[in-house]
């Protein structure tokens, strides 16, 4: 096993994170998972106990330092160290589910607030909080979880996407400025995952296509999203997962400072 030993958090036990967590435990790994909501956590974290590891179940809002700050506490209290850190948190504010236009001049100032703090702001805090231990160490893995979204203009997704792209700037910086300590920093970007998010997320869309009036969110996402894909099938969590697994094993140990596209071809940059 390639992470037998190793000590990891996931932050967002849920949808693409419980993926993530399942591939790292199957690999040796005990895992702390940290999600908002505890029913996600624990889902999570039974599944890594029924996998043979050790597991611990954590609630906290991610874009609190002082919840962030607590539980990486009770992460090294419980297994002493830490040697993964697995930045998954990410979607939309609640002000983006109650906007009724798509359009940039419609954004509530909210809508940006709500963004970029649940999708960069949590990975600055809990990078912040185990960088330390990663220093002190000299070792440490760290993915932050950034989208193809990032990547490519999305009018209608503008503050997902601008935040996702701040994540990958975030990445490449700070890989710069770990690589002293033998800390590797890396982001993944998921390409389509029809999630129980993006269900939601189309569902909010829809009524602003008017291309897609009638649509189920599952029919949409295929004729708008799925069609493109050169391989022809969407992503699964443990398409993510395993990536994970690469990119904090000794195998991409001269890896750092990347962004790893995990789209089917959909994005060739």
């Amino acid at each position: 096993m390639k992470l037998e030993g190793k000590v990891a958090i996931v932050s967002g036990g849920g949808g693409i994170g419980q993926g993530i967590v399942r591939c790292l435990a199957e690999e040796g790994a005990d895992v702390a998972v940290i999600d908002i909501k505890e029913e996600s956590a624990n889902i999570a974290a039974n599944e890594v106990k029924k996998l043979g590891r050790r597991s611990l179940a954590l609630t906290a809002d991610m874009t609190d330092s002082k919840d962030v700050g607590q539980v990486v506490k009770n992460i090294i209290d419980t297994f002493g160290k830490i040697d993964i850190l697995v930045n998954n948190v990410g979607g939309h504010g609640e002000a983006y589910w109650g906007g009724t236009s798509l359009r940039f001049v419609d954004q509530e100032e909210a809508e940006w607030d709500q963004d970029l703090s649940v999708n960069l702001k949590t990975q600055v805090l809990m990078s912040r909080a185990v960088v330390p231990y990663f220093i002190k160490q000299n070792s440490g893995k760290i993915i932050n979880m950034s989208s193809i979204g990032g990547k490519r203009g999305a009018p209608g997704n503008m503050t997902y996407g601008a935040a996702k792209a701040a994540v990958l700037h975030f990445t490449k910086s700070l890989a710069l400025e770990l690589a002293g300590y033998n800390v590797n920093v890396n982001a993944i970007c998921p390409g389509v995952l029809f999630t129980p998010l993006l269900a939601r997320g189309i569902a909010h869309r829809i009524p602003f296509i008017p291309e897609a009036k009638g649509m189920t969110a599952r029919e949409y996402f295929n004729k708008s999203t799925l069609s493109r894909v050169p391989l022809k099938r969407e992503q699964t969590p443990e398409d993510i997962g395993r990536a994970v697994v690469f990119l904090v094993s000794e195998d991409a140990k001269n890896i750092t400072g990347q962004s790893l596209n995990v789209d089917g071809g959909l994005i060739m940059d």
